[in-house]
């Protein structure tokens, strides 16, 4: 089971060089390794949120020559993408704040974090298929 320090990290170089080249708002583990539910052979899931260029799947190109090497999903968004798939309740967007672990841009995903804790107490909730959304305001 890893330490909130040791995946910190693992992925701080990465964070750093990435940082080097776009204005960065946050990094996200979520997943199996956010939930200490891995297995030796899970891989780290990565919500990376950049004012990116270049389009969906070049980004994640572009953000592999600076991952560690361990086996990653990575998913990199703009700020606006983030925040539509956020409250479009979108299931990689929801599980990365409800569960996930901040590892850089905790400003950022404060409001975020406030807003999930608003949609729970609405009745948002996941079963073991689907994520119900929560109720109207």
């Amino acid at each position: 089971m890893e330490t909130l320090q040791a995946n910190h990290k693992l992925f701080a170089e990465m964070i750093r060089k990435i940082q080097q080249k776009i204005v960065l708002h946050a990094v996200i583990l979520y997943g199996s390794r956010a939930k200490s539910t891995a297995k030796f052979y899970s891989d780290f899931d990565l919500v990376i949120i950049g004012d990116f260029k270049l389009p969906y799947i070049e980004r994640i190109k572009w953000v592999l020559w600076y991952t560690p090497p361990v086996p990653t999903d990575i998913f990199c968004y703009t700020p606006e993408e983030f925040h539509k798939m956020f409250f479009s309740f979108q299931l990689t967007a929801i599980d990365a704040i409800g569960e996930g672990i901040v590892l850089f841009g905790e400003d950022f995903i404060r409001p975020y974090k406030k807003q999930y804790q608003k949609f729970v107490n609405r009745g948002m909730r996941k079963t073991e298929c689907v994520l119900i959304p929560p109720l109207p305001e």
